[in-house]
This record gives C-alpha cells, structure tokens and sequence, in this order.
C-alpha cells in the first residue's frame, strides 16, 4: 500500500507549490514597488493631470497667517483648480490690473492679511477686465474660524469669477473702489505726526459765546453774550484765524449816599489766533493763544444817591470810548460735523485808566475806577 501511493502524495504537493507560485507572481505585477496596504484607494489624478485651471494665489502678511491660510486653502473643497502660491511684501493694485494671458493662469487671487482684524480678497480673470474684491472682518488672532471664513470665500468666489460673470466688476468699477479702500499714505519714519481732527475746518466761522470779566472794586463783575466771525487757514496741524467780536454787557448799577450809577458797556474787538491740534485719547482737542485790541463804548447815566442828598444834582447821560488790549488763552473741542466748542480765558488791559468822577466845588472825587488788568472767562460754540 505505501509504495502504490507515494507517487500520488507527490503529484498532490506539486500543484499545491506551482498554484502559490503564480499566485505571488500575479501579486506582484498588480502591485507596485510602493505597494500601498490592504485596502487601501488607489490615489486620484490631480487637477493639473486632469487640465484643471490653473489660480495664482499671492499672499500678503504675516509669515504664520500665510502658511495657516495656505494649509486652509490646500485642504479646502478647491478639486476644480490648480493653486500656485507666492507671497509678497504688499497688496500691489497695479499687478491687479496686469494681463496674465501668456502665463497660464486662468484666475488670479491676492489675500492681504495685513491688517488682523480684516482679510481683503482680490480676484481677476487672466485678461484683467472682470474683478471681484471681498473683505472679512477677522477675530484679530487668525484662530481656525477665521482661516475656514476666508478659504469658503476664495472658493466662493472664485467659483463664481470662471463661472458667472454677470457678478464681477469691470476696470473702471474695480479701480473706484479700490480707491475709496485706500488708506492714508503713512508719513516718514521721522516725521512728526499728522493733524488730528475730529470734523473739517471751514475757512469762515461763526460763534456766539458768553463771557464774564473783573470790572471794577465797586461794580464786581460785567457780563454778557457776544458773536463772533473769523476767517482762518489751516495747514497741518496748525491753524490761524482772524476775528472779529461784538459782545453786549448787562447794566450794572453803582449806588452809594450821594450818587448813583447806571453802566451799559458793548464791547468790540479785532483779534488774530493760533492754535494747534492735539489728540488727547480719543478726542481731538485744539489749543492756542490770541490776541487783539478794541474798544469799549460805556454809557453812563448818573442816578441819585441812596440817601437823596439835593446838594448833588445828576449829570446828563454820556458816553466815553475806551481803548483795550487784550490777550487769551484758547481751548476748542469738536461737538461734531462742522461744530465747535471754545473756552477761553484771558485778560484785558486798559492803557489809560477809566474812572468816574463826582464834580465839588473844591474840585472832583472819583466815585469808581475800572480795573486796568480785568480777567475774564468765556464759553461758546461756533459752525
């Protein structure tokens, strides 16, 4: 029984070895010299193997935001297009409107994420005459949220750029609003820093105020509104102004046993300002200094005394003309568009002393005298 069934035995193991061999001989010419794992799929083409378009994305910011949005980008549903990516040192308007037809490149995409807490998007066609710009408020950290916002919008609107076109904008629409997005050039390393103010300064002005001065030890203090019409320039930061002021006083009554008085002061004066324009927080501010000189017309009439003396007869009603110099300092703060608030305090100065005089028959008496230096405040508001 053995010897007849050992060659049967071999005949079994024989073809057990030749199927194994073609087996690992079959394996071998289905899997690469890289053979990927069991299961695995198979890699698909590319864009550029399958002639997808070809996009350049220009990047603009910092290192690590644009290798974030870059990764973001890469990693976004963008299948239909070939990305090619540059980074530059800034957004550069005039590249925007360049031809690109003999580079390739059907669309073109510039990312500028200069400013944290905004990514501005620039889109053309390779001819250069359909655009899209889009801008993204940022949380300021570039964290994952952001970078998911700005890879859904390029997607977007590139999708929308090759396939409508009735949604871009031509040459001329795109260059008027990236105007009206232009920042203010910065000035120079040392250069000293730009005027700040809040509203535009108009060349005519026209204010109304109230003010209070020092008159005299018998009277106290005179008071009363005014206007005031200026004509200024304004260059920098700094700004001259010439003015004009009319200011009418309240009466002031003086009484004393013999004599009484009732004062009416108007008050004109011709005066020449400069100020200057600070920033104190968020709040403009403008200080400065004036000076200037005028006139007091003061009307007098005579009264009779509190105790009726009949030895002193009233005068007629008169009126003098006094000269004053004057000089202040100025504060203004803009309430809004076109409209002011200005303080002031100052001091006027009366070159020849005014004083009233009670005529005697041995001689005269002065009943009051006018400060020569008088202080004073006042408060108002001009467009």
């Amino acid at each position: 029984m053995i010897a007849t069934r050992a060659p049967l035995w071999i005949g079994l193991a024989a073809a057990v070895a030749l199927s194994a061999a073609r087996a690992q001989a079959d394996g071998a010419r289905a899997v690469p010299a890289s053979a990927a794992p069991p299961g695995a799929v198979p890699a698909a083409p590319s864009p550029a193997s399958r002639g997808a378009p070809v996009v350049e994305v220009v990047l603009t910011g910092a290192a690590g935001d644009l290798g974030a949005i870059r990764t973001a980008l890469e990693s976004q549903a963008l299948s239909a297009f070939t990305l090619r990516f540059r980074t530059a040192p800034r957004f550069d308007a005039t590249a925007l409107f360049a031809t690109r037809a003999v580079s390739g490149v059907a669309l073109s995409c510039w990312i500028d994420l200069s400013d944290p807490r905004r990514a501005a998007l620039y889109f053309t066609d390779p001819v250069a005459d359909r655009f899209l710009v889009r801008s993204i408020e940022l949380s300021g950290r570039f964290d994952e949220l952001d970078r998911e916002s700005v890879a859904q919008v390029v997607e977007l609107s590139l999708r929308s750029l090759r396939e409508d076109a009735r949604s871009s904008l031509d040459r001329a629409q795109a260059r008027a609003l990236l105007l009206r997005q232009a920042p203010a050039p910065e000035p120079p390393a040392d250069a000293a820093a730009p005027a700040v103010s809040a509203a535009p300064r108009r060349a005519l002005e026209l204010g109304a105020f109230y003010g209070v001065a020092a008159h005299s030890a018998e009277v106290g203090l005179t008071h009363g509104p005014g206007v005031r019409v200026a004509l200024g320039r304004s260059w920098g930061r700094h700004r001259l102004a010439l003015d004009a002021r009319f200011q009418y006083q309240f009466e002031r009554r003086y009484e004393e046993p013999r004599i009484g008085l009732d004062l009416r002061t108007i008050t004109l004066r011709a005066d020449a300002s400069w100020l200057h324009a600070f920033a104190p927080g968020a709040t403009p501010i403008e200080l400065g200094a004036r000076l200037g000189a005028g006139v007091d017309r003061v009307d007098a009439t005579p009264r009779p005394g509190s105790d009726g003396a009949p030895g002193f007869v009233p005068a007629a009603a008169s009126a003098s003309n006094a000269l004053v110099l004057a000089a202040g300092l100025v504060a203004r703060l803009p309430l809004g568009r076109d409209l002011w608030m200005f303080a002031e305090l100052f001091a006027e100065l009366d070159p020849a002393r005014v004083r009233y005089d009670l005529s005697l028959e041995q001689g005269t008496e002065t009943v009051l005298s006018r400060y020569r230096l008088r202080p004073g405040v006042l408060l108002g508001v001009e467009l």
